[in-house]
């Protein structure tokens, strides 16, 4: 067991020295592409983007899960309630999605461009 924690440590001193070797490329999210010249506030807009496109992957799955439960449960009452809790709780989840986009634009349009304002 020691030797598993020495080798882990090993490993995770030396990975950020090999990390730099690498040429890294990362998803597009809301057309914006992260290189080494990335202002803060491109990373903070990649970041929101990319959080809203996994919460809706997550959501979607979650529903297509609960679909499936509803559909296997062989009219068990409790199977079948906990199916449509999960179908109820991902379209929430959604709802809450497409509510932050919302209020966003509701305050300031420009609030969801996400773009430094020029002086």
């Amino acid at each position: 067991m020691k030797y598993v924690s020495l080798i882990s440590l090993v490993v995770f001193l030396l990975l950020p020295a090999v990390s730099f070797a690498l040429e890294l490329t990362y998803p597009e999210f809301g057309g914006i592409k992260i290189t080494n010249g990335t202002s803060i506030n491109e990373l903070v807009a990649w970041l929101y983007y990319g959080i809203i496109a996994i919460a809706g992957l997550a959501s979607f799955f979650i529903m297509v899960s609960g679909g499936f439960q509803y559909l296997t449960s062989a009219g068990n009452p409790s199977s079948m309630g906990e199916a449509k809790d999960k179908i109820m709780n991902a379209v929430l989840g959604l709802i809450l999605i497409f509510a932050s986009y919302i209020i966003l634009k509701a305050i300031n349009p420009d609030l969801v461009f996400l773009k430094l304002p020029t002086l």
